[in-house]
């Protein structure tokens, strides 16, 4: 077995596909979210097999983990077999064939069982539809971390991670002190 096919080696849906989005191989999950058989999507871009509305965002994805070495996340409709489509929160991330050198695109749906971290996407992209800004608090050690959402708030906030007392001096005064009454009782609920 090729040693960049054992990514494949999962239950939920992945696929190795070339830095131009050309699907090299797949499991059977992702096969059968995109409708087909294996024999159908090896060789075809990835972003064929998919609707017309999720080819954009599935694009994006596809480049950003081709062109960068960093992971990237996006929710995905995968056309399912029958009448029923299949919803996934997608990763993309850029790893190399260690037999051959080859560098490749790992694309694999993330089971939220096993990836706490991966349910945050669901409420990053709530608080953007709804003009909100989301922050993560890390009372433990004194962080907040910018999460993504309303433009306005992450001026305010020119760093991702920020110590708790800056963002705290930066609220209105009469809101300190329910803000350190909440990061407080998370912590203690926390320990």
């Amino acid at each position: 077995m090729d040693a960049a096919d054992e990514l494949l080696q999962t239950a939920t849906p992945s696929a190795l596909l070339t830095p131009d989005g050309v699907i090299r191989s797949l499991n059977a999950a992702m096969a059968t979210s995109l409708g087909r058989p294996r024999e159908q999507c090896v060789g075809h871009r990835f972003v064929d097999l998919l609707s017309e509305d999720q080819r954009v965002s599935a694009e994006g994805l596809l480049t950003h983990g081709a062109t960068t070495k960093r992971l990237a996340m996006r929710v995905l409709e995968f056309p399912g077999t029958g009448t029923a489509s299949v919803v996934c929160l997608v990763e993309s991330r850029p790893v190399t064939d260690p037999s051959s050198g080859e560098r490749l695109v790992w694309l694999h749906s993330l089971d939220p069982r096993h990836d706490l971290g991966s349910l945050l996407i669901p409420f990053q992209l709530a608080a953007k539809d709804a003009g909100l800004g989301l922050w993560m608090c890390s009372p433990g050690e004194h962080q907040v971390e910018w999460l993504g959402g309303a433009p306005a708030l992450a001026a305010l906030f020119p760093q991702a991670s920020v110590p708790l007392s800056e963002v705290i001096s930066r609220l209105h005064p009469d809101d300190r002190r329910n803000v350190r009454r909440l990061v407080h009782s998370s912590a203690a609920q926390s320990a």
